[in-house]
């Protein structure tokens, strides 16, 4: 073999495993045992002694297993770097569930967590949500003083549950492993370092926060409020709720009746057919209602199909491959033409109906995609997928088509979703990167990282959205979404009732309120709460006219 070979085989093998460490999940992943192989193939190519035909055959044979040792050898040690370097930090936190349901982890950093200062998590006035308050036994216990915020930060509960939300989206910087000097950390990691945790702070306003679990009393919902310029959120809550503090649970650090009552207080969370544990506003997927003709009328007016003043027929009655949809929404039975402006005002079903044949399956798919639909929301925390059918192909059926265009159908939103279509026309139809980590803080007060929502994604052009500008407005100044009022500040606005099958409707609200310089969108829904005219848009008009007495 040429030396050009050989070094070639060399080069090969180290690209191969720097490629398999890089691309592949773990140890155990059978593509990096592949690579490996495949590495040790290429080292023997490399190492094979060279000039060994003269010797013995004892001789040459015992070169040739030697060869073939060291590159074992090596091979062994480079998987052993990969679990004692690479992966330890993985490994040392790999959880299981085991026979009897309870969650099981490395009790070594169990033990260890009991003596990091984990972070504080603030409101951007800084309010103190979450904190880890020193024992006299120089151990840690997190505390959440504040729980209104419960829902979105989640619990902490390393002996038992785990973390969830931003205790567990942003542990690494809660824990002090990830945010400060990599060089140290990794140092601090491998010689077991006591260390402390890096403090967030949030976008969201506690009093808001307050406001709206207040709003929503108790009942099954959520409302989301942000800034529709910059995507920060500035409240989202969700009902049902829990205490996090009731949840936490760290080795040695309660009693056995201590964890029983942890226990007995997950089992009933876990029980109760409310769901507490889910987080409505990014987890919670439901219909939509009547909020999603927002989607529909930005398709028709930004593929030039329609503007605020084209006629619709309206009638009372629309049929379509056997599905016949009958309008309930129209203010005057006797009349029969309405512009897109008054159609969206007033809500009409068989307008929307129509206005969904007319676009099309893929013409609609792709704008309520623009929107964001058929995907998870990029977020500090994750989000649910949101749909618009089960299937595309589902929408080939004209019925489900006309059911979709009125926000019927198969569509499923996160309430979040739907407060980033309402602050999409209010930002002049740029969809924005939402988020509500602002900045990471070290103990010293200084921000060793800052977040922001990015530029966002355009949606509909500037022309379209001053239309649908002009339709939600008038919604909220004559239509079924009238009611607000704000010294100073233009509304807009759009309510839902999402037929559900059993029970009670879901009520929902999508507006906007731009007052000077702020530009403020809110969505909100209560589940089987009934018109969403009733119920939702006082909450949605509540929420707008706090924040915009607030300072920002």
């Amino acid at each position: 073999m040429t030396t050009f070979l050989r070094f070639a085989a060399f080069v090969a093998a180290l690209l191969v495993v720097a490629y398999g460490l890089g691309e592949t999940s773990d140890q155990a992943d059978q593509r990096w045992l592949v690579l490996l192989a495949a590495a040790g193939v290429m080292l023997s190519i490399a190492w094979w002694p060279r000039g060994t035909s003269s010797l013995p055959i004892y001789n040459r044979t015992v070169l040739r297993w030697a060869t073939l040792l060291v590159v074992a050898v090596t091979l062994i040690s480079v998987q052993l770097v990969r679990i004692q370097i690479v992966e330890s930090g993985r490994i040392a936190a790999r959880s299981a569930e085991v026979g009897d349901g309870q969650v099981v982890s490395n009790p070594r950093e169990r033990l260890r967590a009991l003596q990091v200062q984990r972070g504080a998590i603030t409101d951007r006035h800084g309010q103190v949500l979450a904190e880890s308050v020193e024992q006299s036994d120089g151990t840690f216990v997190r505390q959440y003083p504040n729980i209104e915020a419960a829902g979105l930060i989640g619990y902490y509960s390393p002996a038992l549950y785990g973390s969830t939300n931003i205790e567990d989206a942003y542990d690494s910087y809660l824990s002090g492993t990830d945010g400060g000097n990599p060089a140290q950390e990794w140092i601090n990691g491998v010689i077991h370092e006591d260390r402390r945790g890096y403090d967030l702070s949030l976008t969201i306003d506690i009093d808001l926060q307050q406001k709206a679990n207040e709003l929503l009393a108790g009942r099954p919902g959520a409302v989301v409020l942000m800034d529709a310029d910059t995507g920060e959120v500035l409240a989202m809550a969700g009902a049902p709720s829990f205490d996090p503090n009731r949840l936490y649970a760290n080795t040695g650090q309660q009693s056995e009746e201590e964890m029983a009552a942890i226990r007995a207080y997950w089992q009933e969370l876990v029980a109760n057919p409310d769901a507490p544990l889910v987080f409505r506003p990014t987890q919670g997927l439901l219909n939509p209602g009547s909020t999603f003709k927002t989607v529909t009328a930005s398709a028709i007016v930004d593929s030039g199909r329609a503007n605020a003043d084209t006629i619709f027929r309206d009638d009372g009655l629309f049929e379509v491959d056997g599905r016949v949809i009958e309008e309930p929404n129209r203010p005057d039975s006797t009349q029969i033409d309405f512009t897109l402006e008054e159609s969206y005002a007033w809500s009409l079903n068989v307008v929307f109906a129509q206005i969904g044949l007319q676009l099309g399956s893929d013409t609609l798919l792709d704008y309520a995609e623009r929107f964001g639909f058929d995907s998870a929301i990029d977020f500090d925390i994750p989000t649910a997928e949101t749909q618009i059918a089960s299937t595309r192909d589902e929408l080939n059926n004209r019925a489900l088509l006309a059911d979709t265009g009125f926000g019927q159908g198969q569509i499923l939103a996160t309430p979040l979703q739907m407060a980033l279509i309402a602050a999409t026309i209010a930002n002049d139809g740029v969809v924005p990167d939402p988020y509500v980590v602002d900045h990471v803080i070290d103990s010293e007060g200084k921000t060793i990282e800052q977040f922001s929502g990015g530029g966002g994604q355009r949606a509909i052009s500037p022309e379209s959205a001053a239309i649908i500008q002009r339709l939600m407005q008038s919604s909220a100044e004559f239509g079924y979404a009238s009611g607000i009022e704000i010294d100073g500040a233009t509304i807009g606005g759009k309510t839902g009732t999402a037929e559900v099958g059993e029970g009670e409707p879901h009520a929902w609200y999508t507006g906007y309120a731009i007052a000077g310089d702020r530009r403020l969108a809110v969505a909100v829904v209560v589940e089987h709460g009934g018109p969403g005219s009733e119920t939702a848009l006082p909450i949605g008009g509540e929420m707008l006219r706090a924040a915009l007495e607030t300072t920002p």
